[in-house]
């Protein structure tokens, strides 16, 4: 009887796979191996054809061996210039059934590095509009200040956004919002919501620092504004 019920679980998992196409993972055995780099080259270059990705195999490790086995791969974009680390692993199945599930964060971890590698440009595209945007170096450096901030009755960390960007009294709001436009231009591509997937949705906070200040942990935090695939908005 349990061999029976088992049986007609796996039996509905896999019509729930099929029905599911968009799921990132896919049933196989505890014993199964992962999924390749040619699966996951072939993957991430059709979800995110919008930009172009020519990705090229740098390493490949298995981490652990079966059962579960957990291998990471390491891909370069000819295309777009950046590295990305993946794991590509079968795990335990969520649902109460034999075997294992096949699945990699390759999708996510491919939107992450696009997305933080789009900093450079946008750093000198924020000049052209009398914003001060940090380096991704730096906004790694600023969120391991000790800077803080009012909110509510609580406090917290003064700089937790993505992008970090600093204006003074000369910049306007109108310059603010239609750099926000450019920025979620290049985001979502040809109106293309593949790299703002739920996970990857991404942040932007505008503090306000006077140029005559050095001293970045001083700047007044303004606003925030969250870049998703339906839309953006403030908070």
């Amino acid at each position: 009887m349990k061999q029976l019920i088992r049986y007609i679980s796996l039996v509905v998992v896999c019509i729930c796979t099929f029905l599911l196409s968009g799921c990132s993972f896919v049933w196989t055995t505890e014993n199964g191996d992962p999924a390749t780099p040619e699966d996951i080259k072939a993957s991430v270059e059709k979800l995110f054809a919008v930009v172009h990705p020519n990705l090229v195999l740098q390493s490949s490790v298995v981490e652990q061996e079966k059962p579960f086995q957990r291998n990471v791969y390491v891909f370069y974009d000819e295309s777009n210039g950046f590295s990305f680390t993946t794991n590509s692993v079968v795990q335990r199945p969520t649902l109460p059934v034999p075997g294992g599930e096949r699945y990699t964060n390759a999708n996510f971890a491919y939107s992450q590095e696009y997305l933080i590698h789009l900093n450079a440009a946008l750093v000198e595209r924020a000049k052209q509009h009398g914003l001060r945007m940090a380096t991704h170096e730096e906004v790694l450096k600023l969120k391991k200040s000790e800077a803080t901030r009012v909110a509510g009755t609580n406090q917290i960390p003064l700089f937790r956004s993505n992008e970090i960007i600093f204006v003074d009294k000369y910049v306007t709001g109108e310059d603010i919002l239609t750099f926000m436009k450019s920025i979620y231009s290049e985001y979502k591509p040809q109106d293309n919501p593949a790299l703002l997937h739920p996970r990857a949705d991404r942040s932007v906070g505008i503090y306000y620092l006077p140029k005559e200040e050095a001293d970045k942990t001083k700047a007044e935090y303004l606003i925030g504004f969250r870049f998703m695939a339906r839309n953006w908005q403030y908070w």
